[in-house]
């Protein structure tokens, strides 16, 4: 089907970039720096309306912090399918700065004043969509984008709350973790007014997992048997963070960053936002969050342990040295044993060059050739034919004068007998004469015919020598070599990481499955689809991911959000305390598998170094032979064209 702007233009659609519940996101390749949105369901008048009004509001403010609708898309009956938004490069969701792994593949020079950065810029975002009339409503991690830079900018913005000329057009769905506990009072979000005060809870739980490591404010451990959720925690209010509620059913989980780090302001901007009505704006994180970041300090150990200056010692340090536990991952607890340092030494001695000879440009003229001497058999076959050319002349003019004196019979038989005798013997050595004057004739023409073919061969040849692509071609090859030689550093990094990965999503592998499905309250998933799911083998927070390859009946990509939400929730409890005997086997047997990669190449760079060594040597003596017997065939050939010139001339005149 084909997709139109609202002027009957059509849209060249590319490839998919993601597909949802809602829709399927493409690329516009045509479209330079937007991206199509088209929905799986026909839109209802109010959804029409709601776009038509989103595209009636979008101004600069909205666009530098959503992908906000830039345009309406139509399909062939001339129906509102979906619209066309700016696309985002090199974001990529919140959620993936919670984990220190993450964080290390996506940003591994960031470190916890990036975290405070991102914050600040997230409630500076929130400000400017509030200033600019719009409430967000669906909040929750995965439809915030962040890039290296700590910009933010939201997605998915057909959910946000919108207030048109007839009234609003309301934000219908919701994520309990990051809903006010007066909305999820309501139960329902049909219908429901959604205020800038609704917005700054679930921009403050936001704040909360950047400043907390993915800790959730309303998660921690109970001091009771009864098990408190993380949305009845949110209805009663139970901050298990707080400093001022000394009834609280909810303690600090283990292992946690105290809230007592941060400043006074911040930690009251928390109390406020969690425990009170009233709480504080966007613009009071800005802040709040400008003023922590003017007290960061970085530790003396590592650039990437950076923290509240109000702290005494660094708090990355502590964790790693008294619970050995990892917030912030670089390479130093890593005992890289590798052995790469004569990487340049060893190809240092492996340089050459491309071969390129010149193309054979000498004279083939030799000046100062004298021809042959005729040999004395062509002289004599001369002779004979000259004497014919001059006795039939001679006897012609003997008949002649007969005819005019009379004479007797038998005078004119003694006279001519003499003659008839000479021509008898004149015509067989004339007819010898011919025939060898003619052959050596045709035999020399073809000597040279030959003699500039051969010279012909030879420089080409000199030109084209046989060996010489080889030689390039080998020389290509060593290049691939070498570089891949240099490139062993970065394959034992990727290597590495590739090990470190695994080690640590093993253990969050194993954490996870201790969250069985059956036995933990999921928004929408039910008693029926958590059976179906266990009838295909999920039956874990674990087992969730195999959703992106194994199809569940009844579990649309809409449950599949919610329960990849859900496993991400479960897994920010997750403390990395590295398993130090298995990185060290791991780094062994990453450092054995680099060593036998560098000794198969030390040895194919050796053979074919000397392989190239031995051609190019052949090519230079093959080029020196060739310019010698070049210069040998020229000289021949010229005096093989001066012997045929003397020739032609002497057997020419007569």
């Amino acid at each position: 089907m084909a997709l139109y702007t609202p002027d009957g233009v059509e849209y060249i659609i590319g490839s998919v970039i993601g597909k949802g519940g809602e829709g399927t996101v493409y690329e516009l390749p045509y479209s330079a720096g937007l991206v199509l949105k088209q929905y799986n369901e026909t839109l209802s008048p109010i959804q029409a309306g709601k776009l038509k009004q989103m595209v009636a509001m979008r101004n600069p403010a909205v666009d530098a912090y959503a992908a906000w609708p830039a345009g309406l898309v139509y399909n062939d009956a001339r129906e509102l399918c979906g619209f066309v938004m700016k696309k985002l490069t090199g974001f990529v969701p919140l959620h993936m700065i919670f984990s220190p792994m993450d964080r290390k593949k996506l940003f591994p020079d960031k470190g916890y004043n990036f975290l405070v950065h991102v914050a600040r810029n997230l409630a500076t975002a929130f400000h400017k969509l509030h200033e600019a009339g719009l409430v967000v409503g669906d909040v929750n991690e995965g439809n915030i984008l962040i890039n290296a830079n700590g910009l933010v900018s939201f997605i998915d913005c057909d959910s946000f709350q919108v207030k048109g000329p007839a009234g609003y057009f309301f934000c219908e769905v919701g994520v309990p973790r990051y809903t006010p506990p007066e909305l999820l009072r309501v139960g329902s979000f049909t219908s429901t007014i959604r205020t800038a005060n609704t917005d700054s809870f679930s921009l403050a739980v936001l704040i909360f997992q950047l400043l907390f490591l993915g800790r959730h404010p309303f998660a921690g451990k109970n001091r009771f048997k009864a098990d408190i959720d993380e949305e009845t925690a949110i209805r009663e209010h139970e901050f298990a963070y707080s400093l001022v509620n000394t009834k609280k059913k909810l303690q600090t989980p283990n292992d946690s960053f105290d809230i007592r780090n941060l400043s006074e302001e911040l930690i009251d901007c928390f109390h406020r936002a969690f425990e009170q009505e009233e709480r504080p704006l966007p613009a009071d994180w800005v802040r709040g969050l400008d003023n922590l970041l003017g007290t960061i300090v970085t530790c003396d150990e590592s650039r990437l342990h950076t923290y509240p200056g109000k702290m005494k010692e660094c708090p990355w340090c502590w964790y790693r040295k008294t619970r050995g536990i990892l917030y912030f991952l670089d390479d130093s607890y890593l005992k890289d044993n590798t052995q790469l340092n004569d990487i340049e030494n060893f190809v240092n001695g492996f340089r050459l060059d491309a071969l390129e000879f010149k193309k054979w440009s000498g004279s083939r003229i030799v000046t100062g050739i004298t021809p042959a001497p005729i040999a004395p058999e062509f002289v004599s076959a001369k002779k004979y034919k000259a004497a014919l050319y001059i006795l039939v002349p001679l006897f012609i003019l003997v008949l002649t004068l007969l005819h005019f004196i009379p004479v007797l019979p038998g005078v004119y038989a003694l006279i001519l007998m003499p003659f008839f005798f000479v021509f008898l013997v004149k015509r067989k050595n004339f007819g010898q004469s011919s025939s060898i004057l003619g052959k050596e004739l045709k035999r020399r023409r073809q000597e040279c015919q030959d003699r500039s073919l051969k010279l012909e061969s030879l420089i080409d040849e000199h030109d084209n020598a046989p060996d010489l692509n080889r030689y390039n071609t080998g020389l290509e090859q060593l290049s691939k070599l070498i570089l891949r030689f240099r490139q062993l550093p970065e394959e034992f990094l990727r290597l590495k990481k590739e090990m470190e990965e695994h080690v640590y999503e093993e253990q969050l592998h194993w954490y996870l499955r201790t969250f069985d499905l059956e036995w933990y309250p999921i928004p929408s998933i039910g008693t029926a689809k958590k059976t179906a799911l266990a009838n295909s083998g999920i039956k874990t927070a674990a087992d969730i991911t195999q959703l992106s390859t194994l199809k569940v009946p009844g579990i649309g990509p809409k449950n599949q959000q919610l329960l990849l939400s859900w496993q991400r929730q479960m897994a920010t409890g997750f403390v990395y305390i590295p398993d130090n005997n298995k990185l060290a086997d791991g780094l062994d047997a990453v450092n054995q598998q680099v060593q036998q990669q560098k000794l198969k190449l030390e040895a194919e760079i050796r053979q074919a170094y000397q392989s190239l060594t031995y051609l190019k040597s052949n090519i230079a003596n093959r080029s020196i032979v060739l310019e010698n017997r070049i210069s040998e065939v020229i000289q021949k050939a010229n005096q093989y064209e001066a012997d045929l010139r003397a020739f032609e001339k002497f057997v020419k005149y007569f």
